[in-house]
């Protein structure tokens, strides 16, 4: 379904498991049919009386408060983390109001809810609860669930939940769909927040990163860097001395560009391909075509034009992506190009040095953005293409 926040490479935060009391919800199991699965919508709706994660910071003393959290949610169900929320940022009692969709859920699955305090490095874990999926007849139920954080009380979290149960014709995968949930970043190290700092420079220095559904059913391969390209060898070869340094370096760097705040990020969903392209600006800037540079992860996918101000001096934009992660699931360049009528096309391949992922899954890639946005027209190529290659070179010459 989907992956884990927090960062690029490392997933959730360490947590130390305490054992909530289960929360069923009230159904009949026995009136399901056999085999059938559940269709099940989640709204993780608000919290209260949470741990603070900091202390006097300065939007909460405006509020008048001592304390507060940035504040998001994670879901898991099975073992297996799905999705997560936004963080709302500097309270004790955020509001999320947010709706998750999946399918072919188990009536007996356990459900788990993380709370985590957003921060620039490492996300501090706030609690957790649990309850197990059950049938609601399509009825909505709202539950006030207690979290604990090491066997003690943390708070409270609303959710509701409506499911119903459908007969597999065949054997099917738990999978998320509906909106794709995004998070665009300007980045401070650019001089974004500056009111010198142009439109187009903003625009060209945003680092998308998109919470993409499913990846592991289509992109299950972890894809190490690639041992024959030297440039980064002093990175990550173990041959180098001073490689974790740099590496710290990057991972850094890369916490930095896609900081969260409230000032310095949106927040959204994609529901159609026409919203992902008006997103990236149908991916033309000053009238011209851009590249855009991206990785996917476990946790989603990270991207920004080719030339944006931040990669200056980088020995590999991949590698700011994915916070110098040693593998990752697949990475490339991409741009948007015209189709029949004037429709839009993303064009997407498997163009980069540093982990050079396998042409053999290109189709895979296709269809993992296929499911996310459907409907969007996409072509995967591989970059030994000469056509490719081609167009690659003309539109980078265009902005030199």
């Amino acid at each position: 379904m989907g992956q884990a926040p927090s960062s690029a490479k490392g997933g959730l935060p360490a947590l130390t498991h305490s054992t909530p009391t289960l929360f069923p919800l009230p159904s009949d199991e026995s009136d399901l049919p056999e085999n059938a699965v559940l269709d099940v919508e989640l709204e993780i709706v608000s919290a209260k009386n949470i741990i603070a994660g900091d202390y006097l910071g300065v939007t909460a003393l405006l509020k008048g408060q001592l304390s507060s959290s940035d504040a998001y949610a994670v879901i898991e169900v099975d073992g297996q983390i799905v999705a997560w929320t936004h963080p709302v940022f500097s309270t004790l009692e955020p509001v999320w109001n947010e709706k998750f969709f999946f399918k072919n859920v188990r009536p007996d699955s356990l459900c788990k809810l993380y709370l985590f305090d957003k921060d620039v490095n490492a996300d501090d874990e706030l609690g957790e609860t649990q309850f197990t999926a059950a049938n609601t007849d399509g009825a909505e139920s709202t539950f006030e669930l207690a979290i604990s954080l090491n066997g003690r009380r943390a708070g409270t979290i609303v959710v509701k939940v409506k499911s119903f149960p459908v007969e597999p014709m065949r054997r099917v995968l738990f999978h998320e769909y509906g909106p794709v949930r995004y998070s665009v970043h300007s980045s401070v190290t650019a001089g974004l927040m500056t009111m010198s700092t142009s439109n187009e420079a903003r625009i060209e220095s945003l680092a998308y990163h998109i919470q993409l559904h499913n990846i592991p059913q289509f992109l299950p391969t972890e894809h190490e860097w690639n041992k024959d390209y030297p440039t980064i060898q002093m990175i990550f070869s173990p041959e180098y001395p001073g490689s974790p340094v740099l590496r710290q370096a990057i991972m850094t760097q890369h916490a930095v560009i896609y900081t969260h705040g409230p000032m310095n990020t949106k927040y959204g969903s994609i529901s159609s391909p026409i919203e992902f392209f008006k997103l990236i600006h149908d991916g033309r800037r000053q009238g011209k075509p851009v590249l855009f540079t991206y990785v996917i992860t476990k946790n989603g996918w990270y991207f920004s034009e080719t030339g944006a101000a931040f990669f200056k001096d980088m020995l590999s934009k991949h590698m700011l992506h994915s916070g110098a992660a040693f593998s990752v699931l697949y990475a490339g360049e991409f741009r948007v190009d015209n189709y029949l009528f004037g429709e839009p096309k993303l064009v997407i391949d498997n163009d980069s040095g540093t982990y050079a992922p396998p042409k053999e899954d290109l189709p895979q890639l296709k269809a993992l953005i296929e499911n996310n946005f459907p409907g969007m027209t996409v072509e995967a190529l591989d970059r030994e293409n000469e056509d490719q290659q081609k167009t690659r070179k003309e539109i980078l010459e265009s902005w030199m």
